[in-house]
Parts: C-alpha cells; sequence; structure tokens
C-alpha cells in the first residue's frame, strides 16, 4: 500500500474511533443521569407518603395533648396543619417530620415563609401513577374523617357539642371524661387504622415501581461501563498500531534510505539495495537511487577517459543535486503531516506519560531527519547555484563578541588556551551575518572537537576591502590522505577516541558558503601538530543607522480567540488540508477546504473568503494556475502560498503569480501566527518580560536536584544539544524555563547557560 493511502487510513480509523469514544461516554453519561433522576424520583416519592402520615400523626398527638392538659397552643397547631395541608396557609421552607417537636412551648409560633399548596396538589405534581396516587388519596380521606372525631373531643373540652343536626351549637359544661373517651376510643382507632392500611399498600406498591426504576437505571450504566472501557481500549490499541506502523513502515524505511545514501555519496557501490521491499513511495525512491548507483558504476569503470569522466561526474553531481532536491520534496511533505500532528497531540490533555514519550520520539526523529535534508538541501542549493545570501548592515564587533562567548568559556573549562586577535576592523559592515557566523562556529567547533590540550585561535583582519579570518589549533591535525578528502560532502576525519558525528557537510557547506562570498579557503594542517584553516569574504562597508534594531520575542499565542473571519486551505493532500484546518479551528476561524485548484475556485466564487493557503503543486489546475486565475478578479485578498519546494525561484515564481506569502513545508505553528497577524490584523502573545521571566526561572532552579545540574553541566560543556533537550523533558521543567534554555541552545549561548547554573 502507499504511504499516502496508508496515512489517509490510519487517520480515518483514529479520526472514527475517537468518535465512537464520544458517543459511548455521552451514552454513559446519560445513563447516569436517568439513575440519579430515579433516586430523585424515589426520594421525593418517600417524602410525600410520610408526610401525610407524619400530618396525620401530628393531628392526633396534638388533639390528645390539647384534651388532656387544655393548652389553646396545642388547638393552634393542629388548626394550622390541617390548614397547611389544605392549601389555607402557606408551607413552612423546612417542613419535615419534627418541624412541630420545636414548637411545644409556650409562646412558639411556628414560620410560614413557603408557598401555598395542598398536600393532594403536591401528590399529582409527583407524577405518581393513578393506582398509588387514588391509594393516598383514600388514606387522607380517611385522616379527614379522623379529623371529624378530633374535632368533636377538642370542642367537649370547651363545653360545645353537636345537635341533632351534626352542628355544635348546644353550649354545657365541659367534658373531660368524654373527650379522653373519643381520643381513645375503639372508633378513633379503627379509623386510625383505615388510614395507615392504604398507605401500606402504597408504600409497597411504591418499593416494587421505584426498585425496578432504580434497578434499570443502574443495569444501564453498567451496560455503558462496559462499551465505555471496551472503545477506550479499543482506541488505544488502534493509536498503538498506528505508532508502529508508522515507524516500522515510514520512520525505520527513511533512516535506511539515509544509510545507503550517505554510502553512495562516498561511491561506495558494494552497498546492496533490495528495491522490491517496498511497494510504496519508499520503494520509488530506491528505484531511483538504484539508478543512481548504476550510474555510479558506470562512471567508476570510466575513469581511464580524463576530460569525459570529468563531464560525466559533473553530470552525475547536477543530477545527484536534483534528485536531492526532488527527494527533499518528497520527504518533507509528509514531514508536515508528521510533525504537525505530533504537535498537536502533545497539546491534548488525554494522552498518559507513556504516549506522551512515544509522541516526543516521533518528534525528534522528524526534526532529526529534517535538519539531515535540510543540510543536504542546502549544499544541493549551493551546487546548483540556487543560494543566495542574505545581505544586511550589523555590528562586526557584536558578532566576534558572541563568537568569544561561546567559545572562551568551553576552552577554558578543559584548559584550552583561546583568543581572539583584530586588526583594522570596521566596526559595521555589509554581508550576510547568519552565514558568517555558521562558517566561524564550524570551523571553531571543528578545532575544539579534535583538541584536548595546548591552544584555539581566531585572527581577523581587513585588507584591500576583504576580511581575513585565520583559525589555528594545536590539535590531532589533518594527514594529506583526508586534507584533499575533507571538503567533499559526508567525508570526515576518522580517528581512534574521536566521535564522528553529523553528516560530513559541515566543512562542505562552508567551503561553498565562502565561496558564494566572494571569498576562498584554504588548509594547512601537520599530524600530531594542529591545523590551520585560512579564508576571506567580501563585505561592504555600513553606517550604525542601517542597522535594524530589533528585540525578538517568542510567539506564545493568540491574544483573543474570537473570530469572524474565514480562511480556505487549499491543498491536495488531505493530511495537510486537515493539519492547518485544525490549528485555524482550535483559535475560532471558519475554514473551509479544497482538495484541488478548481474546488478553489468554485468555493472562493460562493463563500466570502479573507485569506487563502494554497499548496502550489497539485494534480490537475496548480497552485500557480488557481492564484493567476484568482488575481484576474481580486487584487486584494490575501493568498499565503505553500510548498515543500524551498528553492528561491519557487518562493519568487509564487510571489510572481500573485501570492502575497511563501511558507515553506513542514510549516510551524509560529509561522502561521505571524501570518495570520500580518493579513487578519490578530494580535499576538509573546513571552513575557525577560527580567520577570529570569527572576522566575531563577526559582525555579532552586528547587531542582543537584544531579539535574551535573547532566546538564556536563551536555552544555559538550555543546550537546539534542541531550539537553531530552533532560529538561525527562525532569519536567515549566514551559518558561525549558522555552529559556531553548532559546539560549537556538542562539548558541552556552556560556550563558553555565553562568546561570
Amino acid at each position: 500500500m502507499k504511504l499516502k493511502n496508508l496515512f489517509k487510513l490510519l487517520f480515518i480509523f483514529n479520526t472514527v474511533s475517537f468518535i465512537f469514544v464520544a458517543i459511548v461516554i455521552n451514552k454513559y453519561q446519560k445513563a447516569t443521569i436517568e439513575l440519579e433522576d430515579a433516586y430523585n424520583m424515589q426520594y421525593k416519592s418517600l417524602i410525600l407518603a410520610d408526610e401525610l402520615r407524619q400530618s396525620s400523626d401530628d393531628l392526633t398527638r396534638m388533639a390528645r395533648t390539647y384534651v388532656i392538659t387544655g393548652n389553646p397552643m396545642f388547638e393552634e397547631q393542629y388548626k394550622t396543619v390541617l390548614a397547611i395541608r389544605n392549601a389555607e396557609s402557606p408551607r413552612p421552607k423546612r417542613y419535615n417530620g419534627i418541624f412541630w417537636d420545636f414548637l411545644s412551648l409556650e409562646n412558639s409560633i411556628a414560620t410560614l415563609d413557603g408557598e401555598k399548596i395542598a398536600l393532594r396538589d403536591l401528590m399529582r405534581n409527583a407524577n405518581f401513577p393513578e393506582s398509588e396516587l387514588n391509594m393516598l388519596f383514600t388514606s387522607q380521606n380517611e385522616s379527614d374523617d379522623l379529623t371529624k372525631l378530633e374535632h368533636k373531643a377538642m370542642n367537649a373540652i370547651k363545653g360545645i357539642f353537636e345537635d341533632k343536626n351534626g352542628n355544635y351549637t348546644i353550649k354545657a359544661e365541659p367534658d373531660f371524661a368524654l373527650a379522653r373517651e373519643l381520643m381513645h376510643s375503639k372508633e378513633y382507632h379503627e379509623a386510625k387504622i383505615r388510614i395507615m392500611k392504604p398507605l401500606d399498600n402504597f408504600y409497597k406498591a411504591f418499593e416494587n415501581r421505584t426498585k425496578q426504576k432504580v434497578e434499570e437505571a443502574r443495569n444501564s450504566v453498567k451496560e455503558q461501563e462496559f462499551y465505555v472501557n471496551v472503545i477506550v481500549l479499543f482506541s488505544v490499541i488502534l493509536f498503538l498500531m498506528s505508532f508502529f506502523i508508522i515507524l516500522f513502515r515510514i520512520v525505520y524505511p527513511i533512516d535506511l534510505l539515509r544509510v545507503v545514501m550517505l554510502k553512495l555519496s562516498t561511491n561506495n557501490t558494494s552497498v546492496e539495495i533490495d528495491k522490491d521491499k517496498y511497494n510504496d513511495e519508499i520503494g520509488d525512491m530506491i528505484g531511483a537511487i538504484e539508478i543512481f548507483k548504476e550510474n555510479t558504476q558506470k562512471l567508476l569503470s570510466s575513469e581511464h577517459q580524463i576530460k569525459q569522466a570529468m563531464q560525466e561526474a559533473t553530470t552525475a553531481n547536477k543530477a545527484k543535486s536534483v534528485f536531492l532536491a526532488r527527494m527533499s520534496h518528497e520527504l518533507r511533505t509528509p514531514l508536515n503531516a508528521i510533525l504537525g500532528f505530533a504537535n498537536i497531540l502533545q497539546k491534548s490533555q488525554n494522552i498518559n506519560k507513556q504516549e506522551k514519550e512515544n509522541l516526543n520520539i516521533i518528534k525528534r526523529s522528524g526534526e532529526h531527519l529534517l535538519n539531515i535534508i535540510n543540510e543536504i538541501l542546502e549544499l544541493s542549493k549551493i551546487e546548483a547555484g540556487k543560494m543566495e545570501l542574505s545581505l544586511k548592515s550589523f555590528n562586526l564587533f557584536d558578532l566576534i563578541k558572541e563568537i568569544d562567548d561561546i567559545f572562551s568559556f568551553r576552552c577554558e573549562s578543559i584548559n584550552l588556551n583561546f583568543e581572539i586577535k583584530t586588526n583594522n576592523l570596521p566596526k559595521y559592515i555589509k554581508a550576510d551575518e547568519q552565514r558568517l557566523r555558521q562558517i566561524l562556529i564550524n570551523l571553531l567547533g571543528n578545532s575544539l572537537k579534535f583538541t584536548k590540550e595546548g591552544f584555539i585561535s581566531l585572527y581577523v583582519y581587513e585588507l584591500n576591502n576583504k576580511l581575513f579570518f585565520e583559525v589555528k589549533d594545536s590539535g590531532i591535525g589533518i594527514s594529506k590522505e583526508y586534507q584533499e578528502k575533507i571538503f567533499k560532502p559526508f567525508e570526515q576525519v576518522k580517528k581512534d577516541n574521536y566521535t564522528c558525528e553529523g553528516t560530513g557537510l559541515g566543512l562542505s557547506i562552508t567551503k561553498e558558503l565562502i565561496t558564494l562570498m566572494g571569498g576562498n579557503i584554504y588548509l594547512k594542517s601537520q599530524v600530531g601538530v594542529g591545523s590551520e584553516f585560512y579564508f576571506s569574504i567580501n563585505y561592504e562597508k555600513a553606517d550604525e543607522s542601517e542597522i535594524k534594531k530589533e528585540s525578538p520575542r517568542n510567539i506564545v499565542t493568540l491574544k483573543n480567540r474570537d473570530f469572524s473571519k474565514t480562511i480556505l486551505v487549499v491543498d491536495d493532500i488531505k493530511e495537510n488540508r486537515d493539519l492547518i484546518t485544525w490549528l485555524l479551528n482550535s483559535y475560532n476561524f471558519k475554514t473551509l477546504q479544497a482538495s484541488s485548484g478548481i474546488e478553489a475556485l468554485e468555493i472562493y466564487k460562493k463563500e466570502k473568503i479573507d485569506l487563502i493557503f494554497m499548496d502550489i503543486l497539485m494534480e490537475g489546475m496548480n497552485g500557480i494556475e488557481t492564484i493567476l486565475a484568482i488575481r484576474e478578479k481580486d487584487k486584494k485578498i490575501p493568498i499565503v502560498a505553500l510548498s515543500a519546494n524551498v528553492f528561491e525561484e519557487d518562493k519568487k515564481e509564487a510571489i510572481k503569480s500573485g501570492a502575497n506569502d511563501f511558507l515553506a513545508k513542514p510549516v510551524e505553528e509560529k509561522e502561521i501566527f505571524l501570518i495570520l497577524q500580518k493579513y487578519l490584523d490578530v494580535e499576538l502573545f509573546y513571552e513575557k518580560d525577560k527580567k520577570e521571566e529570569i527572576f522566575d526561572i531563577k526559582n525555579e532552579l532552586k528547587t531542582l536536584p543537584k544531579e539535574f545540574f551535573e547532566k546538564l553541566d556536563e551536555k552544555a560543556f559538550l555543546m550537546d544539544s539534542d541531550g539537553i533537550l531530552n533532560l529538561i523533558e525527562e525532569y519536567k521543567l515549566s514551559f518558561e524555563l525549558q522555552d529559556y534554555i531553548k532559546s539560549l541552545i537556538n542562539e548558541f549561548k552556552y556560556e550563558k547557560l553555565l553562568k546561570l547554573l
């Protein structure tokens, strides 16, 4: 299966899996809500039934107390209970079984601060089944009959008796004996039993019904719990399988391809390549390398022809550069998705520690591969004549001071003498500052790598409108055999007790950059004595006023996440579209997708678009043609070109066709932020003030263990960037401290890192 189709398939499976997880969790939540509702219904229903029973008991207790004591307070309470039950008086907010027990003293007043609603209405509102409701009403009716006996007894205490019509019109002497007899008579107890019997039947029916409801809800919750566990387990297994598939189908084969290329680059044609092992894009690359291998073998076999062999070698070298550039495009495209989605997944709050470590492995491997691709691509750009210098005015003294800061503490820590001398230098010059810094760090870094005692020095001077540099050391030296090869690609000095790291492109790129800057480089070296590199570059004099003073800050995120802008993402590879779409959606931008130039034009005609991200290399109508078609009707809409072809002419072609900007794949999140700021007036949130940050960092450093500083000191001394990054992840430093240490590494300020420690 092709890698492109494999990646799409894995993306679909994982997406479907996450959707099912969300659906099952939603059903589980609904089941728990139903269970809670069943318990609430059971509780509320029980409260109402208990109130009916309790109100009857309260009336009996108050009536009996009144006929014994004759205290009118209990008669008043008796009337209040009836009034509350029949909605003639408001209900107390805290009305329960012991409410009246707190009002048994003289002058106690009940607080009736609730609403007026009859007990019968409360029962109806509780949605009892008709059969249960009839039981409760029967019980309440019997309770009403009981109150007649209670009224008769209480009136007897006052000396008021019934006439033959049942009205209380006859007045005589109070009859306490009659009152007590009525309240304890067989008739009274039989009436009481008639109240409790339907209430008891209600309790039985109610208990059966609510118990069944609760049991059904509980079983539903258990069932949904099982489904949640199954789908989550399935999702984890699917995620791990996806990771291992990517590892074995993409990462390992690409790494194998890198090893083969490095061997072939040294004209080692004995390397065996199994071109039938992979039936995908990797297999296509291996096929191209096989052709390259065969061409190299043919080239080597014809070395006896001087002029013809040189021409073939030049042609093969150019073909290699073109091949490397094209291969770079093919690798950068899947790396855009790999690194992009790795960054997205790292932000997730639902991954465990092991999954996070796996993502870090993917990200570091991808970044390492991207670094190798960039080095190879940079060399191919130079060889193909496509590298252009970025000339700007800068302070040369500041650059030399920066180089001194980088290497002086390193040399001092291993007892090496390091010295920089200057003579007749202009303070402000115009040249490619970044390339000059890269050249000096490469040369001095090599000296530091191969020098264990003695000295390293740098001498800089100006002569005949050129800058001259001399890098000398007392290291192991370079034999004549390697002096002839050292500036060739992928060549490295091999020496016992010295580790050979990197791709072997550093000095090759250094030589080509110096040539590009109008200078030359040559080497003098003797084994066991040391090495001397001499090079020169062209420059122009500059003035302080020409220097742009910038205060770089790290972008953190967007300040505002409430946007009403619509952005169109055009790319024929779904994973690349989804990557940018996911990022934009996370900041509340409305996004639309198009998989081709034709589809993009159709969407553009129908929708109001504020910004377009346009892939350049697409089947059918490509990005350049699509941009030209849009520009015929609209000159203002911002269009940002995206491409894995990163040569300068690719950028110029995109800009010439009408694109406002150009981003190279893999695209970083901060580059997207800058585009949004530039064209949609989005505010960016930067890292906090440096002084405050340093203060917080020092406070955090005080809490770290001693072993952390020992490991960091060792890795900073070795300028081991990857080792330092692994270390700060291992000890789970804060984001602020991680960002600060990363900024020091990116700016080669290892001495500041050690001083901070």
